[in-house]
């Protein structure tokens, strides 16, 4: 017996009318861009699906950001096209198969064509960005070694990966192409090695030392105390851990508080020094040096390009 049909969607679950962009020409020059105007960015229209923020064409793949109102349930369905989707802001509940995966902020998922899945959105919505792959990419990927199989991973290494797409969809240009296969092809080699470390883990603990951190990261933290919180000695938990998260302790700590400082950045009028002290750091001053290693701009310079 056939199991039903589920719907297979282009591009991401939007808004009908969310595509009512000026026409773009087939013959214009890539990258070819389309963006809602600011004052529709604002709210996000009531029905099952999303609106979606900005599309860029390139020659093989296309990006989008798409933002999704609160609560949203979108029941099982499909895409067309094999896509790596990264969690901006918010996040969501996703059922694929008998499985129910949490993805926030730190989660990046590749999804083959026609993968079914459904998910239910948090109470703060999601912003999503997708790199949407041709499949003469795929074609590629899979002769370089790649399995072409579901994957997801969760890692504060993913939001920058997810800034180096969103810098694509703001400002593209001619190299945009490169770039975007370029950083398709870097998440799967991370995703594979991220997958490969974590499987060979028996204990408990390193999930244990990874969700207090991320929990707690306002709070002072030590690794005399995370280890005494996860049962372990500090020395085997520094050393485990880098196994397993692919970096150390200190260094998993500063991503999280700079992904909390993105997200107040962006989302918030809150002032840069308040942010500071919200997300764990001693001031501004400690902040702002911590955000520019970590993200290459100061946090002015990242709220300025991200509004």
């Amino acid at each position: 017996m056939c199991s039903e049909m589920k719907p297979a969607i282009t591009g991401p679950t939007v808004a009908p009318d969310a595509l009512q962009f000026d026409p773009i020409s087939s013959a214009a020059a890539f990258p070819r861009v389309a963006r809602l105007a600011r004052q529709r960015q604002a709210r996000v229209p009531e029905g099952p699906f999303g609106m979606l923020l900005r599309r860029v064409e390139l020659p093989a793949s296309a990006l989008t950001s798409t933002a999704y109102p609160p609560g949203l349930r979108l029941t099982p369905h499909a895409h067309t096209a094999a896509f790596l989707l990264f969690v901006r802001d918010g996040g969501f509940h996703e059922q694929h198969g008998q499985r129910s995966e949490c993805c926030d902020r730190f989660t990046c998922i590749y999804r083959p064509a026609y993968d079914e899945h459904a998910n239910e959105f948090d109470d703060g919505g999601a912003v999503l960005a997708a790199i949407d792959l041709s499949p003469h990419w795929v074609a590629r990927l899979r002769e370089a070694g790649f399995a072409g199989e579901r994957f997801r991973v969760r890692s504060p290494f993913v939001q920058q990966f997810g800034d180096r797409l969103d810098a694509e969809l703001t400002a593209p240009d001619s190299m945009s192409e490169m770039i975007i296969e370029s950083l398709a092809t870097e998440v799967i080699v991370f995703a594979t090695r991220f997958a490969g470390k974590s499987d060979g883990g028996r204990n408990a603990w390193p999930d244990r030392a990874r969700r207090l951190i991320e929990e707690e990261f306002a709070s002072p933290l030590s690794l005399a105390g995370i280890a005494s919180a996860a049962g372990v000695h500090p020395v085997h938990l520094a050393r485990q851990f880098r196994a397993s998260q692919g970096c150390t302790v200190g260094e998993y700590i500063r991503r999280v508080r700079v992904g909390f400082a993105r997200r107040e950045l962006v989302m918030t009028d809150k002032p840069i020094a308040e942010i500071a002290l919200s997300a764990g750091f001693f001031d501004q001053s400690q902040l702002t040096k911590t955000f520019k290693r970590v993200t290459g701009r100061t946090p002015s310079a990242y709220r300025a390009q991200h509004r």
